[in-house]
């Protein structure tokens, strides 16, 4: 079977070709750009600079729900006078989600701290330049 070709189709395939071309030279700067949305995405130091105070609540309440509160009456003895005696208890032992918790709190505190220092610095920098 033969195709005609007429003057709709040449068009249409002259329009296809034109927009795969388009498409090609925009392809490899649409990629970039993907990936610096890609990068800034998965970049915690990214937020933390543009949200530092919900982040900071967001941990504090993660770290206040995984570590465990273990509330342990305080242990009496009873000597042979019949007196009771409270002893101090034992010092808690720190668990795994205890310690991961502790040093992503460090951590943001420090980053929190420093995002705080350079916007200081900069605000002191700009009143005496102008």
């Amino acid at each position: 079977m033969i195709m005609a070709t007429t003057l709709a189709t040449k068009k249409q395939s002259a329009a296809i070709k034109q927009r795969m071309a388009e498409i090609r030279t925009e392809l490899p700067y649409e990629v970039d750009d993907a990936r610096v949305r890609v990068r800034q995405l998965t970049d915690w130091k990214y937020h933390m600079s543009r949200h530092p105070l919900p982040i900071l609540a967001g941990v504090a309440a993660l770290g206040f729900l995984i570590v465990p509160n273990r509330r342990r009456p305080d242990r009496i003895i009873i000597r042979e006078s019949s007196r009771p005696e409270q002893t101090s208890p034992e010092p808690a032992k720190k668990g795994l989600m205890a310690g991961i918790a502790g040093t992503v709190m460090t951590l943001a505190i420090r980053q929190a701290s420093t995002v705080a220092a350079h916007q200081i610095n900069r605000i002191l920098t700009n009143r005496t330049s102008t």
